[in-house]
């Protein structure tokens, strides 16, 4: 999965591993990307509120079974985001966590050092 923002690249949601070597981490970026997720899921379920809202029901049953049809597309489209957004949000904990704990590591360290 990817989001576009800035720039117009394209940035993997997926943060790194937390096994990597890798030691730089944009927070501000992966940030960005989270809101990004999140906006996405709250799009959909704005949407769907605004389709069930509009208009009535009952007059037409071909409309209403349109109107049903686009309904439960959103609502799966909604559920997928809203996915997305938690495993995303749940990586970025972790890789948060795990930077976090490398540099209080390297300043007790650096501390008990005497450096």
């Amino acid at each position: 999965m990817t989001s576009r923002h800035q720039g117009s690249e394209e940035r993997p949601f997926d943060v790194a591993d937390p096994g990597s070597e890798e030691r730089s981490f944009d927070i501000e970026g992966e940030v960005n990307n989270l809101r990004y997720v999140l906006a996405r899921a709250s799009a959909m379920g704005i949407a769907t509120q605004a389709m069930i809202e509009v208009g009535t029901w009952g007059d037409d049953a071909d409309e209403d079974r349109h109107r049903l049809e686009s309904v439960s597309h959103l609502v799966g489209a909604g559920v997928e985001a809203l996915r997305a957004a938690t495993k995303f949000g749940d990586q970025l904990a972790a890789r948060l966590a795990k930077h976090t704990a490398e540099h209080i590591a390297v300043a007790l360290a650096q501390y008990g050092s005497g450096a």
